[in-house]
């Protein structure tokens, strides 16, 4: 105590360059074993990871008598419990001169360093299990594949708030990637937090696109199970209080029971991942948080985001709806994607005044092109050609219903609209390219974001003048595309140009002036 005392009474300043140093930053650099609620953890991870394996061994299982099925369960979950306790026991970190240092692996040791420089995004997610013990989740994403191996299972809220002031202590770097070719910062000035409105979080989850998911599983679940259920006594019992015993009345009765309890899954699991929802714009970084039973909690760095890109669904785009997502090039989930949702639903009306308080230096409308008419036919074609095949396969060979040829007609007005919402512009500094798979996706993307451009044109298109634009950002691990097929290839190389000259140009003025239309076309 004398020694500080002596410091803070030079002139030189020696007080300010030597501060005294706080007890967790000492403790910080030895190592240090997680909670052992760690172990429990890193078990039910095994588990979830393992689900199907474990979900078709419960079904043979259960239908032979001779297998000493409860004994194999119960053997099975204790060998992962021990897997959990050895993981926890062997996995140490530390944090020394600004880099995490993390040791795991029971038999094969891994080293993983991460530097505070190379840290793009900090996630904080609190599971039930972790919740139960006032504990949290702490994952640290880099632009490596490694990154998802940085996660800290179990430890309490202080420590996580201590770890993520040490590796978010600035550096001249990441302070000169803050900022723009014009010296201009991407972030916002003023600390603020918007919310999910109740009433549109409903809406969302009414309108979730994980209905295709549920439904499919709700399927695969049925097909192991339908020889059970169809020799219980349950069965003849619903069966008989249908108006019509026939077999199209059960199909449609199954079917239907398919689509309410896939709609329900999917309803109650959008409303439990988006519940709480809010996002903060702090001065250097967004926060997304979100979650009811296990909440989460993502942070990312203005200078971190490569591309923003807006989903209309088919069910919301007629409701006037639309998902924000952004593309960062330090988080990957478990699918390797860099893809965050950074508004579950919005108003298309409220889309750029939302955007100029996230993003106030992107140029949100511009000039655009869209492809010209005779590249109709492509889109139409390509809709609509393996759904004709495949329906008069199924027509002809396996006599279904004439109704069937509904789909062929529906394909092609899918085409058209695939048409209809393509369309490349770009500003001064900026592409906005918008496209149609089953989503109508509207993405811009800083110029100097771009790692690489194409232009593709294969025989036919050769034939016609016209070629694709393809538009690659770094996202995760894997990278993130942007594609707008079927432009004149006049255009494609004006775009290709402007790539090249790194954001210093307007759009010039497209080859045909009936194909010029105004971006990104929201009322």
């Amino acid at each position: 105590m004398k020694f500080q005392h002596w410091i803070r009474l030079l002139q030189t300043g020696c007080g300010a360059k030597f501060q005294p140093m706080h007890a967790w930053q000492k403790t910080m650099s030895d190592f240090e074993r997680q909670h052992p609620v760690a172990a429990v953890s890193r078990a039910f991870t095994l588990i979830r990871g393992n689900l199907i394996t474990i979900l078709v061994f419960l079904f043979v299982g259960a239908q032979s008598e001779n297998f000493p099925f409860l004994w194999w369960i119960g053997g099975g979950f204790g060998l992962l419990l021990v897997m959990g306790i050895l993981n926890w026991w062997r996995f140490l970190y530390k944090i020394e001169d600004g880099t995490l240092h993390i040791k795991s692996g029971i038999f094969v040791r891994k080293n993983i360093y991460l530097t505070k420089d190379r840290i793009q995004v900090i996630d904080v997610t609190s599971g039930i299990i972790q919740r139960l013990f006032g504990l949290v989740r702490l994952d640290i994403q880099t632009a490596g594949s490694s990154s998802r191996q940085a996660a800290l299972e179990a430890i309490t809220r202080e420590k996580a708030n201590e770890i993520n002031w040490i590796l978010r202590q600035e550096t001249e770097s990441s302070v000169e990637e803050g900022t723009t070719e014009a010296g201009v910062s991407t972030a916002v000035d003023d600390a603020r937090t918007i919310k999910i409105p109740y009433k549109e979080l409903l809406i969302a989850a009414s309108t979730s696109g994980s209905f295709g998911i549920a439904l499919s599983i709700i399927a695969t679940i049925f097909s192991q199970l339908e020889p059970l259920i169809s020799e219980s006594e349950y069965f003849e019992y619903i069966f008989g209080l249908l108006p019509s015993q026939t077999d199209t009345v059960l199909i449609i009765a199954i079917i239907a029971v398919f689509v309410i309890f896939a709609w329900l899954i999917s309803f109650f699991s959008t409303l439990l991942t988006y519940g709480n929802f809010q996002l903060e714009l702090n001065k250097k970084e967004l926060v997304v948080s979100r979650g009811i039973f296990e909440k989460k909690r993502i942070t990312v760095p203005f200078n971190r985001i490569q591309a923003i890109h807006i989903t209309e669904g088919i069910i919301r785009q007629p409701l006037g709806y639309a998902s924000l997502h952004l593309e960062s090039a330090g988080y990957g989930d478990d699918k390797g994607t860099g893809s965050i949702v950074l508004f579950p639903l919005i108003k298309q009306k409220n889309i750029i005044p939302l955007l100029d308080e996230v993003l106030p230096d992107y140029q949100k409308e511009m000039d655009g092109i869209k492809p010209p008419s005779r590249s109709m036919r492509r889109y139409l074609l390509r809709s609509s050609l393996p759904v004709t095949a495949a329906t008069a396969v199924l027509y002809w060979l396996l006599n279904f219903n004439i109704l069937i040829w509904i789909l062929p007609v529906a394909s092609v007005y899918w085409g058209w609209l695939k048409y209809r919402d393509a369309a490349v512009g770009w500003g001064t500094d900026i592409f906005l390219m918008r496209s149609r798979r089953l989503s109508k996706s509207t993405a811009y993307i800083k110029k100097r974001r771009i790692q690489d451009a194409t232009i593709i044109q294969s025989p036919f298109q050769k034939w016609r003048n016209l070629c694709s634009v393809q538009v690659f950002v770094a996202s995760g691990d894997q990278g993130k595309s942007f594609t707008v097929r079927d432009i004149e290839i006049d255009d494609g190389m004006k775009l290709l140009y402007q790539v090249r000259k790194n954001g210093t140009g307007e759009l010039a003025h497209p080859t045909d002036e009936s194909n010029a239309i105004l971006l990104p076309g929201w009322a």
